[in-house]
């Protein structure tokens, strides 16, 4: 075979040999609730992903850290919607539920976290 030739043959493309993988190794599930986390910005749109990001799910559960009581309280309303879009996306009901907190990162350069009146001690 010359150099940047492929073989002939049946070749499984890349996606469906990861799922037969993980499915194997009896990871499927966890790989689909991964990809829920992923497609958070393009189900909810930049919008939405700018002020609430998805950090982790489990059993589930989506975790949601939100920046603004305002935006906690539009996505506790829009909660339902957004689980269906996700499934919807994923092709399966892996999200059952969100849980919203409020975003506790550092603001940029302070080093304090959002709300907080922690001082460092020496």
């Amino acid at each position: 075979m010359t150099a940047g030739k492929r073989p002939k043959g049946n070749l499984e493309p890349l996606a469906q040999l990861m799922e037969t993988v993980l499915k194997g190794a009896g990871l499927q599930k966890r790989f689909a609730e991964y990809r829920a986390v992923e497609a958070w910005e393009e189900v909810v749109g930049s919008a939405v992903a700018q002020q609430a990001q998805a950090t982790a799910i489990r059993a589930g559960v989506l975790f949601v850290d939100v920046k603004s009581s305002v935006w906690m309280q539009e996505l506790q309303l829009l909660r339902g919607d957004i689980i269906e879009r996700l499934n919807a996306h994923l092709g399966q009901p892996f999200v059952k539920s969100l849980v919203l907190s409020m975003d506790r990162s550092p603001y940029p350069g302070t080093g304090n976290p959002q709300g907080s009146s922690h001082r460092d001690h020496d």
